[in-house]
C-alpha cells in the first residue's frame, strides 16, 4: 500500500489493474494473518473473532482510504490535464495528455478537445486567408486605379485652363472621356473579381444547350474580329447539352475569345470547336496569334498579369483570370497549349452532369 501511495504522490496514476492487484494483495494478507492467528493461538473463539473483526475493520477502512487517495488523485490529474489542454488551445497548440486508445472519460474529453482545436484552427486559418484576400484586392484596386485617376486629373487641369485652344480642349476632352470609360470598366471588373472570390456570386449550373451560350460569347467579339479581318470558324452541334450557367459561362468564353482576337494579327484565324465526351465537354478556342513564351505560360492566369511584349496592347490582364475562376466554380478546368509566334489553344472542360 505504501508503494501505491508513493506512486500517487510522485504524480503517477496507477492503472486499474495495479489498483485491484494492490487491494487484492492487502485483502489476502489480512485473511492470511487471521488464519495464522486462529491456527497458532490457543485463545478462545470469542477473543479470536473479536481480533479478526478488528483486523478486518482496519483493513476495510484502509482499503477505503486507498480508494479515496486513488480517485482524488485521478480527479486532480484529470482536472490538471483539462486545464493544460485548454491552455494549449488558447496558445494554438496541439492537445495531448490522455490515451485515445482507451475507452475512458478522459480519452473522450480529449477527442472532443481535439475536434474543438481543429475547428478553431480551421476558422483562424480561413479568417487569415480572407484577410489576405481583402488586402490583395485593396492593393490591386489601388495599383490599377492610380494611372487612370492621374490621367483624369491631368486632362481636367488642361481642359479647365483658359489658355488652351479650343481644338486642343476637344482633344483632351476626348481623352478624358476615354479615361472615365476605362475607370468604369476597371471598377466593374474589380467588383466581379471581389464578388467571385468572396462567394457572393452563386453560379446556377443547369444542363442546357451550349450553342446559345456560345453565340452570346461570340457576339461580343464580332465587330473587333471584322475590323482585323480575322476569320472566326465555329463547330458546335446545336443539340449539344452540358451542365453550365449560361450568363457566367458566356462571360468566361467571351474573355477567352476576346483574348484570341486581341493577340491575333490582321488576317488571322480563330476557331471554336465543341466536342462532347463521356464525362466532360471540351470547348476548344484556337488562334493563329502571337502565342505565349514557354517561360510565361504558367503566369497568364494570374490576376493583372501581362507579358512584357503586349504592354502596348490595351488591356489590364484580368480576362484569363476571370475565365479560370468562373470555369472552376462550375467544377471545370482550363488547359492551354501555346507556341510563341504560332498561336495558342485554350481548352475548356465542363462537366456534362451536375455534381
Amino acid at each position: 500500500m505504501n508503494g501505491l501511495v508513493r506512486r500517487m504522490r510522485k504524480g503517477r496514476i496507477p492503472s486499474a489493474l495495479q489498483e485491484w492487484t494492490s487491494i487484492a494483495a492487502m485483502f489476502i494478507l489480512t485473511a492470511t494473518f487471521v488464519v495464522l492467528v486462529f491456527a497458532l493461538t490457543d485463545r478462545d473463539t470469542g477473543t479470536l473473532l473479536r481480533v479478526a473483526a478488528i483486523i478486518f475493520a482496519v483493513a476495510f477502512w484502509g482499503i477505503l482510504y486507498v480508494f479515496q487517495l486513488i480517485y482524488r488523485r485521478r480527479f486532480v490529474y484529470f482536472a490538471d490535464q483539462i486545464c493544460t489542454n485548454l491552455d494549449s488551445l488558447i496558445q494554438n497548440e496541439g492537445v495531448q495528455g490522455f490515451s485515445l486508445e482507451e475507452e475512458t472519460l478522459a480519452s473522450k474529453v480529449q477527442m472532443k478537445l481535439n475536434q474543438l482545436y481543429d475547428v478553431t484552427n480551421a476558422a483562424t486559418q480561413e479568417s487569415g486567408e480572407q484577410k489576405q484576400a481583402v488586402q490583395r484586392i485593396v492593393s490591386d484596386i489601388s495599383h490599377q486605379l492610380k494611372t487612370p485617376i492621374a490621367n483624369i486629373k491631368m486632362y481636367a487641369d488642361t481642359v479647365t485652363n483658359p489658355q488652351v485652344p479650343e481644338e486642343k480642349r476637344l482633344f483632351f476632352l476626348d481623352g478624358l472621356q476615354n479615361q472615365v470609360e476605362k475607370l468604369d470598366f476597371l471598377i466593374q471588373v474589380l467588383t466581379k473579381i471581389s464578388r467571385l472570390e468572396n462567394g457572393q456570386i452563386v453560379l446556377k449550373a443547369e444542363r442546357q444547350a451550349l450553342y446559345p451560350t456560345l453565340a452570346q460569347a461570340l457576339s461580343g467579339i464580332t465587330i473587333s474580329a471584322e475590323k482585323k479581318r480575322i476569320a472566326v470558324n465555329v463547330v458546335c452541334d446545336e443539340t449539344l447539352e452540358l451542365c453550365h450557367d449560361t450568363k457566367w459561362t458566356a462571360e468566361a468564353l467571351f474573355n477567352l475569345l476576346e483574348n484570341a482576337v486581341k493577340y491575333t494579327p490582321e488576317g488571322g484565324r480563330v476557331s471554336v470547336t465543341a466536342e462532347q465526351w463521356e464525362m466532360y465537354t471540351k470547348i476548344e478556342i484556337a488562334d493563329t496569334g502571337i502565342g505565349v513564351s514557354e517561360t510565361h505560360i504558367n503566369d497568364i492566369f494570374k490576376r493583372f498579369y501581362r507579358e512584357p511584349k503586349v504592354h502596348s496592347t490595351p488591356g489590364i490582364g484580368v480576362g484569363l483570370y476571370l475565365a479560370r475562376e468562373i470555369i472552376g466554380k462550375e467544377q471545370g478546368y482550363i488547359k492551354v497549349a501555346s507556341r510563341e509566334g504560332e498561336g495558342s489553344v485554350f481548352s475548356v472542360f465542363l462537366p456534362n452532369q451536375a455534381g
